[in-house]
């Protein structure tokens, strides 16, 4: 789970370039709802979808998809 947390904080930071407060007023999810997601302290898988669902291009989203796919792999192994 660490990875798959480490990549969303990732993703959020260096593809999307968005900060809490900027993700928690475009989907109304609580920022400490997220912040608690991004450190461990929430394994709801359920928040995946923020990240997912703030993607604004294709791009952005088989970025997503793919490095999903990659944190899984390492979690595996």
């Amino acid at each position: 789970m660490k990875n798959l947390i480490e990549f969303c904080r990732n993703f959020r930071t260096e593809v999307l370039k968005m900060t809490l407060l900027e993700v928690e007023q475009k989907t109304h999810v609580p920022l400490k709802t997220i912040s608690g997601f991004e450190n461990g302290r929430s394994t709801n898988i359920n928040h995946l979808n923020i990240y997912f669902s703030l993607c604004t291009t294709k791009e952005q989203r088989a970025l997503f998809i793919d490095g999903f796919d990659k944190a899984m792999g390492k979690e595996i192994l």
